[in-house]
């Protein structure tokens, strides 16, 4: 399963990780190493949904059992904490397709 890591509210103490069944698929030519993947929202009743392109995911959060630590090497190299990691954002199920509806239509 894929993992991906995101900040969450723009906080550096705060950091998340999506984990999704699949593969995001791209352009050969192109990265997806720091690109716009696609949206989280998390509703009302604090379930994650992510949109990519046309498509919605829904999924659920789960609390990790051993939290994550994420660190960067320095130039001098030592090695720096950003962030723990405690919790992660599961997308198990198929992405459905987001159809609207014409307005012309009853």
């Amino acid at each position: 399963m894929p993992q991906v890591l995101l900040k969450i509210q723009d906080s550096l103490d705060k950091w998340g990780m999506v984990e999704l069944q699949g593969k995001v698929d791209c352009p050969p030519a192109v990265t997806l190493q720091g690109a716009h993947i696609g949206d989280l929202h998390i509703d009302k009743s604090g379930t994650p949904q992510l949109v990519i392109g046309h498509h919605i995911l829904t999924g659920k959060i789960v609390k990790l059992e051993k939290p994550l630590g994420v660190m960067t090497k320095t130039d001098d190299k030592k090695w720096v904490i950003k962030s723990v990691i405690e919790e992660k954002y599961i997308f198990k199920t198929r992405p459905k397709p987001i159809v609207q509806k014409n307005p012309t239509e009853k």
